[in-house]
């Protein structure tokens, strides 16, 4: 049996690393390497680092953490208020035409006051017992009298999701009959449809773990490592089917963009072309003799001869 708590143990350790290792270099290479100027792709890059350190928590044991092991979690917990206005302000700026400037303190202004809250209940030991910093937590109860922000902000956090959901989905809902009214792919399409990838698969993790963990954790029940570690497996798969459908999006952006380009440069080359069909044969053969004549003769002669012509 310990044997087997051990492969779970490790099993969870790994996939937190490969997960936050992935997440991580995502959000850098979207963030330095992927050329935009755009506020969009600042904010996806923010996403990603968000679940990256999600996954580095993983790593944080009894034996491992600095500081009691429900007080290092208790220190992520105002990271977390800052995913879903991220995800929120990501899908605004997308699908808005101009330059969405949206109000900080009113989307993360949760996540500061999360923020202070924790630092001070923790330095001035506000609802925290400093004399059982060292005990194992066992049971709500125990941690509700030892540490009582760990049982009120996931609270919060929960009813935050719930109402960026409910945004989000307006959002996609009010813009969902203008860029698919079109049957062909173009950019608007394709952007729209990656947005709706990436709200569901974080919205099905979101209910995955809240099913899988806190309720469970706040109905009395202990939450084994084996659920921990479906919950982790469950999201490092949706951030590889992130990966290789934003790839495919990209792909297909890129040659629907040269294609437009194409097309534009297409149209400026034929149009020196419409311009000559103004003219007809004969003043085109005109204008050519003008431009030949190489002996002299006086050009008033081919005028005279081209209007004499055009009378027969």
């Amino acid at each position: 049996m310990n044997q087997f708590n051990d492969l779970f143990i490790q099993t969870y350790w790994w996939l937190s690393l490969l997960g936050g290792i992935h997440c991580l270099g995502v959000g850098v290479y979207v963030h330095y390497i992927y050329q935009s100027s755009t506020r969009s792709h600042s904010l996806l890059a923010g996403i990603f680092l968000l679940i990256g350190c999600y996954f580095l928590t993983g790593l944080l044991t009894q034996e491992t953490a600095p500081i009691p092991i429900h007080l290092a979690l208790t220190l992520f917990i105002p990271i977390y208020f800052l995913l879903m206005p991220m995800l929120y302000l990501y899908c605004k700026s997308s699908l808005t035409e101009q330059d969405y400037q949206p109000l900080i303190i009113k989307h993360f202004g949760g996540a500061i006051l999360a923020a202070l809250v924790t630092s001070s209940a923790i330095l001035f030991h506000i609802r925290i017992a400093p004399k059982n910093l060292q005990n194992t937590i066992t049971s709500l109860a125990e941690l509700n009298t030892i540490n009582l922000l760990a049982v009120i902000l996931p609270l919060l956090l929960m009813l935050q999701t719930m109402g960026y959901s409910w945004a989000i989905y307006r959002l996609l809902s009010r813009y969902r009959p203008q860029y698919l009214a079109s049957r062909q792919p173009n950019l608007q399409v394709i952007r729209f449809r990656w947005l709706s990838v990436l709200t569901i698969g974080i919205l099905i993790n979101w209910v995955l773990r809240i099913v899988l963990v806190y309720l469970p954790f706040y109905l009395g029940d202990s939450v084994s490592l084996l659920i921990q570690a479906v919950t982790q497996l469950s999201l490092l798969f949706t951030v590889y089917v992130f990966a290789l459908y934003g790839i495919h999006q990209v792909t297909r952006s890129a040659y629907l963009r040269g294609a437009l380009n194409a097309s534009s440069k297409d149209d400026t080359s034929q149009s020196p072309l419409k311009a000559h069909s103004l003219l007809d044969d004969e003043e085109i053969t005109y204008l050519q003799q003008l431009m030949t004549n190489k002996d002299g003769r006086d050009t008033s002669q081919y005028a005279t001869k081209n209007s004499s012509d055009k009378k027969d």
